[in-house]
């Protein structure tokens, strides 16, 4: 296989005839799903970080498959809190917290922010604490230029440590 990566998110695979012998299969029996597996494991070859959701078109060829691979980084849903205790707060209800959320401070409020699909109970309980934000432009680039990162990852499970009951 080769792998030519496209900008910051994209990458062109190439997947010889031998590669899919290798697997026991030929370039018009490889499905879609086998397509995906094959550019996860070039990717992880690669050394590439594979984060979000993978977007594939396969085109197959006697001399091989060409796969076109796009990675959509996960969407972050927004919330900022006025004072941290609110947020603490918001974070003690929630139950089992999401183990992606962070935490930035900037422009007054701290911003937490979750990546992917929430439950939609989750979205409402922390806007119970503080402000679910609508399509802020260019939030994140906002905070990393005017504001700091407090945690990356796993915030709200830090921030209750530093909140108890």
């Amino acid at each position: 296989m080769t792998i030519q990566p496209i900008g910051s998110a994209s990458v062109a695979l190439y997947i010889t005839p031998a590669d899919l012998e290798a697997r026991g299969l030929t370039p018009s029996e490889l499905t879609l799903e086998e397509a995906l597996e094959l550019t996860r494991s070039a990717f992880r070859q690669a050394g590439l970080a594979l984060e979000g959701t993978v977007e594939i078109e396969a085109y197959p060829e006697r001399r091989g498959v060409l796969v076109f691979a796009h990675v959509r980084a996960p969407e972050r849903t927004w919330f900022s809190f006025l004072r941290l205790a609110d947020l603490a707060a918001a974070a003690r209800v929630l139950g089992p917290v999401p183990p992606q959320a962070a935490l930035f401070w900037g422009e007054g409020r701290w911003w937490l922010a979750l990546e992917g699909e929430e439950e939609e109970g989750t979205a409402a309980r922390l806007a119970e604490f503080g402000r679910a934000e609508e399509a802020v432009s260019h939030l994140e680039s906002r905070l990393a230029e005017h504001g700091r990162a407090v945690w990356g990852r796993d915030a709200l499970r830090q921030l209750l440590t530093y909140f108890p009951v």
